[in-house]
């Protein structure tokens, strides 16, 4: 099944890293990898972010980034009604992030509170689109829980843990 990334393990993808190869040679079978456009807000936000307090690399990265989406190397999946549709579902039954979910030091509440919507548009998203969802974050298996709660007859949303390189 076609895999979309989740935030954690799509920032990691960068021009030397082992991530790049990996999705280079699924470009070459024709298996590409996708993001979802909230995956993508996630990251532009954090290197635009970067960029204002400093870091000099974080404008070529993006740059860099939007040039593999433009050239097909990475997918993007839009966040259309039906991700909506069932992220609003989502947010109904789960309006926070679980309290097992520790929130970073650098992160702010509300910020907290952004990523976990996030999170459940990209879920949603994934689910919609048919893909599995590549992530490390321990929190993705209670939103597919809910999504099979939600849609008991569609197949469910399957969290793969991204390889180790």
């Amino acid at each position: 099944m076609p895999q979309a990334w989740d935030t954690t393990t799509a920032a990691r993808l960068r021009p030397d890293s082992p991530e790049l190869e990996y999705v280079t040679v699924r470009w070459q079978l024709g298996d590409r990898v996708a993001f979802t456009a909230s995956t993508v807000n996630e990251i532009s936000f954090g290197l635009c972010k970067a960029s204002a307090a400093g870091a000099s690399m974080a404008d070529a990265q993006r740059e860099w980034l939007n040039d593999q989406i433009a050239a097909g190397l990475v997918d993007v999946l839009a966040f259309e009604h039906q991700a909506a549709d069932i992220a609003g579902a989502l947010r109904a039954r789960i309006p926070t992030p679980p309290p097992a979910t520790k929130r970073s030091k650098r992160r702010s509440k509300a910020d907290s509170r952004v990523a976990w919507m996030l999170d459940i548009q990209t879920a949603a998203t994934v689910f919609v689109s048919g893909y599995d969802l590549l992530s490390a974050d321990a929190h993705h298996s209670l939103i597919a829980q809910e999504l099979s709660v939600l849609a008991p007859s569609a197949p469910p949303l399957l969290i793969e843990a991204p390889p180790k390189f």
